[in-house]
Order: C-alpha cells, then sequence, then structure tokens
C-alpha cells in the first residue's frame, strides 16, 4: 500500500464510518467503499468486520491501522516541520479544546496573540468527548492534564482556583450558606458529568461538606458554561466557577462569592501536543504564549 491508501485506510478507520471519512476527504462514499475492497483484496484478508453503527477493525485490521497511523502521523509530522523551515510563523495552527475554553477564554486570548503573528491561521474547535482520542485531528489540545501519555508535550498555561457564586436576587431570597453544610438546602447548578472528564473537579459544590450517605442532588444540569452562568446570574442558584472565569464574565459584579473561607480545588489547563512535532514554530509560538499570560498573572 503506498501513503495514500494508507491514509484513506486510518481516515476510515479512525472514524469508524464511510460517511464521515468521505466528509473529511471530500469524497464519496462509494468510492471509499471501492477503495477499501482494493485494500482488502491486496492484503488478502479481511481488515473491517461491518455492521449497523459502522466499520469495525479485524484483528489483522488492528495491526494495518497501527502501521498506517505511524506512517501517516511521521509524514505529517515531517511535512509540517519541512514547511516550518520556510515559513516559521506562518500557516495553519488547528487547536481543539473544550466548549467553554473556545466560547470564554480564547476570544480575551487571541486577538494579541493574531496582532504578534497575524500570518497565522486558528482553526478552534470545541468538543466535550474524549479529546485525547482526538489529538491526531488537532495540532494543540487546551484541555487538563492527560495521565499515562509519555509521547505528549503537556504544558501548564493557566490554574485557578473554583468559587462559589450566587446572584443577590438568589441569597436574598433563599439566604447566604454559612457553612459548606448549609449548601445542603441550597439550589446547586452544575455542569453535567460527561463520560471524559475534560473539567477536573466540576462537581466539588456537590461534594463540599456533604453526608456521604446522602449525596447532594443538583437543582439543575447543564453542559454549558455560559449556560450555568446566566442561570446563576438570573437567580436560579449557586454555581462553582473558576476566578480567571470570574474576571470574564462576572465584570459587571452580577454575582458575587459566597464561603469564600472554603478551602478550594483548583482548575488547570494545559496546551497539549505530541512530542514529535515539539519543534513546529507555531505550536511552541502558541503554547508559550499562552504560558507568558500565566506567568505574568494576566486575568484571561
Amino acid at each position: 500500500m503506498d501513503l495514500a491508501h494508507l491514509r484513506t485506510f486510518y481516515i476510515i478507520a479512525r472514524e469508524g464510518s464511510l460517511t464521515k471519512a468521505a466528509h473529511i476527504l471530500n469524497t464519496s462514499q462509494s468510492s471509499l467503499s471501492r477503495t477499501l475492497q482494493m485494500l482488502e483484496y491486496y492484503a488478502k484478508t479481511q481488515l473491517f468486520e461491518r455492521h449497523a453503527r459502522g466499520l469495525k477493525l479485524t484483528l489483522q485490521g488492528e495491526k494495518v491501522f497501527h502501521h498506517a497511523q505511524k506512517m501517516v502521523q511521521e509524514h505529517d509530522a515531517f511535512k509540517h516541520s519541512f514547511l516550518n523551515d520556510f515559513n516559521e510563523t506562518e500557516g495553519e495552527l488547528k487547536i481543539l479544546t473544550t466548549p467553554g475554553v473556545a466560547s470564554i477564554w480564547l476570544p480575551e486570548i487571541i486577538p494579541e496573540f493574531l496582532k504578534k503573528y497575524p500570518n497565522i491561521q486558528l482553526d478552534i474547535n470545541s468538543s466535550l468527548t474524549n479529546l485525547e482520542k482526538d489529538i491526531e485531528k488537532a495540532d494543540i489540545l487546551i484541555r487538563t492534564r492527560i495521565d499515562h501519555h509519555p509521547n505528549l508535550v503537556q504544558k501548564r498555561v493557566l490554574e485557578s482556583p473554583y468559587k462559589l457564586w450566587a446572584s443577590p436576587k438568589y441569597l436574598q431570597e433563599f439566604g447566604i450558606p454559612q457553612s459548606a453544610e448549609d449548601l445542603d438546602h441550597h439550589r446547586l447548578l452544575v455542569f453535567e458529568k460527561a463520560q471524559f472528564n475534560v473539567l477536573a473537579n466540576n462537581h466539588w459544590i456537590l461534594e463540599v461538606g456533604a453526608n456521604l450517605e446522602k449525596p447532594r442532588q443538583p437543582f439543575l444540569i447543564m453542559n454549558s458554561l455560559e449556560g450555568l452562568i446566566s442561570c446563576a446570574k438570573n437567580g436560579l442558584g449557586i454555581i462553582q466557577m473558576p476566578m480567571v472565569l470570574a474576571h470574564i464574565r462576572n465584570r459587571d459584579d452580577a454575582l458575587v462569592s459566597v464561603l469564600e473561607e472554603l478551602e478550594e480545588p483548583g482548575i488547570g489547563i494545559l496546551c497539549i501536543y505530541p512530542l514529535k512535532t515539539k519543534n513546529i514554530k507555531r505550536i511552541t509560538l502558541f503554547s508559550d504564549y499562552l504560558e507568558e499570560l500565566f506567568k505574568n498573572n494576566i486575568p484571561i
């Protein structure tokens, strides 16, 4: 198989669907189906099992996938590095992060970066799914730490403690909690529990001071940080929010901090990219830029 065929196979296997692969490769499903039949003919073995939800690799297909993944990633890294020698501060930089970071933090961060490097084109996508699985789709991940990945560079670019916040309207109606135990009697607004936790300690508000035999139940669950903040500002309940986020979304002082004496956990955000791409200038420029903001305590 040549590199073009390996890349096609790799994308089909990665997506587990001819429909998704055809969209990415900008081709038809019938064309990919014929390519797949040809690949299996030359491999002299079945590479996929077909089922109602898509495609699943066979044992032989898994072997080909790992080989294809290595070849494609090494080729892409070389191409990036080669082009980087000529255009160190030009070209596309793909960033994958959570919806909250994409909609709240990055808009505050990127204007100065793009002013400094106007020839770098940012392509920003967000997801609440298993981001480490999708690292091949981006140059940089911005999220919490990924454990047990020695082949990744993980640079801490932000750390901020959580605080509890509520509107004066809510506190006037339901009272001000005087202790962590008082939260048992309040309306607590929480971020959804996703299968892949990319937001560390995001249910601390349900756990601090709680009776383990009688877990707290949230008053409202949402998968949007922006939505939770709006709900809190409208007097629906108490939320937990990092201080760094409050600098951005509470500039109107519509929310006040409660139980400030609590020893709160923090959230750490890292800039993550494959070790083999660490010398690509666009990646290091962006990660260094974020790290410098954090070091200088700029409230992004």
